[in-house]
């Protein structure tokens, strides 16, 4: 059977006829026609069919709010290749990027986004990003799936002295996957994708934003969870937390404990207060505070319960960096129950009870700061010595690329794209206080258009954890907003933490309402 015939058959039966026309032999050689794929500037290095079966646990779920589970798919074409290979200041750069093409297609392709200064290439299944959710992943549905490594090799920052490296990450590569995804689909399918779809968490929620602010005509669905979208600011944020709670830190054998910081007993202390205060405002006693925008907890409120260095650190840190006129410089940050969650400790104190700290602000803010966000890159920072001021100002011109900030979507509005975003109240690298001042500006300068959904989830630290309804679906409620037209009001979200329990996430600014009845089902709450 030919391309070209096989194409015509799809247009007249629907892309779903694809499985029930195709034997497998003429996929495979379908698939491995794409070795020979040809746009410029673009190397295959494969294209092979792969068999029905288990794909291994994703091992960058921690980066990425992917999930941890292995998972069965379909037979699918892998595609995995480069973009511009080339040598750059400092070593050779280009965009690894992998391509996964179900046999058994339903029409649609989703870009998968990376995470912390990606580097890596994650299995393209396009993982819901909500680490703790039991979602069935994109591939598995039956979409086209592209991830990358976001233009260079590598974790660490060493990239960051090639100036086109740092504009990849920042926002470019997100266009040229796009652009080879699309001509591969094309190539395999013999047809364009029915609907486009970008999803990620943290830095890949930056990278989806990136998608509907940069590439506005390109996508149609675009999901970002706990998105990293001020992020060339958040790195004050972990530098002045470090700062602030090394300085109430215990020193053994003359080095300084991060972890000891806040110990957990501190940090029950504070989220049972939070709790005695807000859990009830909702109507409902239950751990969670869904009335989050009515809670008006103030730490001030601990002084005598809690040790008052610890008390002025904490209050120093969750009121976010200044200058040294008391000028903001990032954001605030909601005090809420799940800031005694691993979450939380794992970015702001770390475990380890030696004079190396394991905290993700230190392992990463510090080398993101320093050798990638600063202009021009510094060698090391003394957080003694450091102008914070000073330090703001030094960001800003990279702010520019890496920053999905903008507030003016016009295009993809009106074009009926739609935008989901979702972020955990508790999540400690970027602010939950931050995304809810720019989504209300979003939705004023883009205009009347009903095209974007944030919702807040009580208790959720990064991507996910902590004690919360974190099991949700964005996909699924993503899926129903584009077939129905109809933007949606809530989502269905249950949790470790909750066992048995079901409740809505409400769109902000509404908050869930326990109505009464069973406090377990959804049905006795309701969105005000």
């Amino acid at each position: 059977m030919s391309l070209r015939f096989l194409g015509l058959s799809l247009a007249l039966m629907g892309s779903t006829a694809l499985p029930s026309l195709a034997h497998a032999d003429d996929m495979a050689a379908r698939c491995e026609a794409l070795a020979d794929f040809s746009m410029r500037n673009v190397r295959i290095d494969n294209a092979s069919l792969v068999p029905a079966g288990e794909l291994p646990a994703d091992p960058n779920s921690a980066m990425t709010g992917g999930s941890k589970r292995a998972l069965s798919v379909g037979s699918h074409c892998l595609v995995e290749g480069k973009i511009k290979d080339r040598a750059g200041v400092g070593g050779q750069y280009g965009i690894r990027f992998q391509f996964r093409a179900p046999i058994d297609w339903n029409g649609r392709f989703l870009f998968q986004g990376g995470g912390g200064m990606d580097g890596f290439i994650a299995p393209a299944i396009g993982s819901i990003p909500v680490n703790t959710t039991t979602a069935t992943p994109a591939l598995a549905r039956g979409y086209a799936v592209v991830s990358m490594d976001g233009g260079h090799d590598g974790r660490d920052a060493s990239f960051a002295q090639d100036q086109q490296a740092r504009l990849d990450l920042g926002f470019a590569a997100i266009g040229k996957v796009t652009n080879v995804a699309k001509s591969l689909i094309d190539d395999f399918y013999d047809k364009q994708p029915d609907h486009s779809l970008f999803m990620g968490c943290s830095n890949g929620g930056r990278e989806a934003l990136m998608a509907a602010q940069r590439f506005p005509l390109e996508f149609d669905g675009v999901v970002a969870g706990n998105p990293g979208f001020h992020l060339s600011h958040a790195p004050l944020a972990e530098l002045w937390d470090v700062k602030h709670l090394m300085a109430i830190a215990p020193k053994e054998n003359g080095k300084t404990i991060l972890a000891k910081a806040l110990t957990q007993d501190d940090l029950d202390l504070v989220s049972e207060a939070v709790l005695a205060a807000c859990d009830d405002l909702d109507g409902l006693k239950d751990g969670l505070i869904n009335a989050y925008r009515s809670c008006k907890f103030d730490l001030e409120s601990l002084r005598g319960k809690l040790e008052d260095k610890k008390l002025d650190g904490l209050k120093t840190i969750m009121a976010g960096p200044v200058d040294a006129a008391g000028n903001a410089l990032y954001s605030d940050w909601p005090v809420d129950a799940g800031i005694n969650a691993p979450g939380w400790r794992m970015w702001k104190l770390g475990t380890s009870e030696t004079g190396q700290s394991n905290a993700l602000n230190v392992i990463l803010g510090m080398e993101s700061f320093s050798r990638l966000f600063v202009t021009p890159p510094m060698q090391t920072v003394d957080l003694e010595t450091l102008d914070f001021g000073a330090a703001e100002k030094a960001v800003r011109e990279v702010g520019g690329y890496y920053d999905a900030n903008s507030t003016f979507m016009t295009s993809y509005a009106n074009r009926g794209g739609k935008l989901l975003v979702f972020h955990g109240m508790s999540d400690p690298v970027f602010s939950a206080s931050d995304l809810m001042n720019w989504y209300e500006e979003a939705e004023a300068n883009t205009g009347d258009k009903d095209f974007s959904r944030l919702f807040m989830v009580p208790g959720m630290t990064h991507c996910g954890g902590g004690p919360a309804l974190d099991d949700f679906d964005p996909l699924t409620v993503m899926e129903q907003w584009i077939e129905t037209n109809k933007a949606p009001e809530q989502m269905a979200a249950t949790g470790k933490s909750f066992e048995g329990t079901t409740q809505p996430i409400c769109a902000y600014p509404k908050e869930a309402r326990y109505e009464g009845g069973d406090p377990t089902s959804i049905g006795s709450y309701s969105c005000q």
